[in-house]
């Protein structure tokens, strides 16, 4: 049986997920750079849409957010090529299925909600590792 959508779907939640990890290393770079920290805190204490809000503390759940987009990233896109591997050749659809499902999770708990694409096209991938089943053929004897 052919795992084409399963190994399209994953592939590109891999892509993605390669990104919001590449995105995770710019954020470290950025925010570890104080000059470039310290132009982005004053431009968003001028903005009159962000009001009253400690500066300090927005600043620091950013530092924060590199580190995790990058953990984040690398985890799921580790736990898809797992899957693509498994899959392919239909040789373990479980294992795949099992990887795919909690590459989805990770990407989406873990991203709050940003990873909402690739944990969707995981968790389809995943679904549809469990679900499809080989054709069973019937033998004369």
């Amino acid at each position: 049986m052919k795992r084409t959508a399963e190994i399209v779907m994953t592939v590109i939640a891999v892509i993605i997920s390669g990104l919001t990890a590449l995105f995770g290393v710019l954020m470290n770079l950025g925010m570890s750079d104080p000059e470039f920290a310290e132009v982005m805190e004053e431009e968003m204490a001028a903005d009159p849409a962000v009001g009253e809000m400690d500066m300090t503390a927005f600043m620091d759940m950013l530092a924060l957010a590199g580190p995790t987009l990058l953990t984040v990233g690398i985890i799921s896109l580790i736990l898809g090529v797992i899957g693509i591997i498994a899959i392919k050749g239909n040789k373990k659809p479980v294992l795949a299925g099992i990887m795919l499902i909690l590459a989805a999770l990770v990407i989406g708990i873990g991203t709050i909600g940003f990873g909402f694409i690739p944990a969707i096209l995981y968790l389809i991938a995943g679904i549809m590792a469990f679900a499809r089943k080989p054709k069973v053929t019937e033998q004369h004897i």
